[in-house]
């Protein structure tokens, strides 16, 4: 379960036709406590707003880019902004690279047990009959044939529900986000990119997590699904406000309507998440960030913008690290 709320928190998804990712903000169904909680947490939290910032520490220069991982029009003028210091930089690191990727996608080719259920009963055998016909109408809503996803791993699946039908037009057509818009731009200016971590991590933190607890995330998603589309329209408008700690938080804030689910409950699972999925990879990162300096004076890091705030998050381990942080504007 807590994978698939992280997905939301992450901004990992927009469309290319915004319009139609619509309803009502997520905030307006916040209560008065809730929304001066959110206020208050985010007001105590360490950088919490700015995509896009300056990085200082002697003769080193960071500029650093939360990004979204699917194309939104709205990052063409963003793309625009941060253009000129493409060239200028010696490495981008990013989450990951079209090596990366290519080897990725080579690794799930020939390993189908990667994505794929290739032994044993399949998702009709292991779900309740409604809850799978439920589950195979949600997955036709996004383009996925029902006798597809029922041989997905649920983790997996679990990933494509989480994209809401108004987004998935996106993915399916190959448009692809800031991070790609980046590696293009350093192509063509000859500038080398790394990744900042190993391509199959995510795969590993996914895919680790038993059968029965990826069932059981796949009918938490199930069940949240009737607010998705609101949902990625608030935390969107949020990303492009450049307040990605506030994304986070009315997430959170929005999970707690989730049935049979205490709030309690839903605080611990952000929680292992934040722990999980973005804590522990920040401070993985911060060598690799750390050995390119030594070999370079200038680089461009892009990350999902979940990444940048927080006292764990990247901008702050920076200052801690005895940089000096300016944010810059968009």
């Amino acid at each position: 379960m807590r994978h698939i709320l992280l997905l939301c928190c992450l901004i990992c998804f927009g469309t290319p036709a915004f319009a139609r990712c619509e309803g009502a903000s997520v905030l307006d169904s916040l209560s008065a406590p809730q929304q001066a909680e959110l206020e208050q947490t985010v007001a105590q939290t360490p950088f919490p707003k700015g995509l896009l910032w300056r990085a200082e520490k002697g003769d080193t220069v960071l500029h650093l880019i939360g990004t979204m991982h699917i194309y939104d029009p709205r990052l063409d003028p963003i793309l625009a902004r941060i253009q000129p210091l493409i060239p200028a930089a010696d490495l981008i690191l990013l989450e990951t690279t079209k090596s990366a990727e290519a080897q990725m996608q080579s690794d799930m080719a020939s390993r189908p047990e990667l994505l794929f259920i290739t032994e044993g009963p399949t998702l009709p055998d292991l779900l309740p009959e409604p809850i799978w016909q439920t589950l195979a109408n949600q997955a036709r809503a996004r383009q996925i044939p029902a006798f597809m996803a029922a041989k997905f791993q649920p983790w997996y699946l679990s990933l494509m529900l989480a994209v809401p039908p108004c987004a998935m037009e996106a993915m399916v057509s190959g448009q692809r986000g800031l991070d790609h818009m980046i590696m293009d731009q350093a192509e063509i200016a000859g500038v080398p990119t790394q990744a900042l971590e190993p391509y199959d991590t995510l795969f590993t933190l996914f895919g680790q997590e038993p059968m029965a607890e990826q069932i059981e995330m796949l009918q938490a998603t199930i069940a949240m699904n009737r607010d998705a589309d609101a949902l990625f329209a608030t935390l969107l408008a949020t990303y492009f406000a450049e307040q990605h700690v506030k994304a986070w938080h009315i997430s959170r804030l929005a999970a707690y309507d989730m049935p049979g689910v205490s709030p309690d409950a839903i605080d611990a699972m952000f929680t292992e998440m934040e722990d999980v999925l973005l804590i522990r990879r920040n401070r993985n990162w911060m060598p690799v960030i750390a050995e390119a300096t030594r070999q370079h004076d200038t680089l461009m890091i892009a990350m999902g913008a979940a990444h940048l705030g927080g006292r764990d998050g990247v901008l702050n381990l920076l200052a801690q690290d005895g940089y000096t942080l300016t944010r810059l504007p968009l």
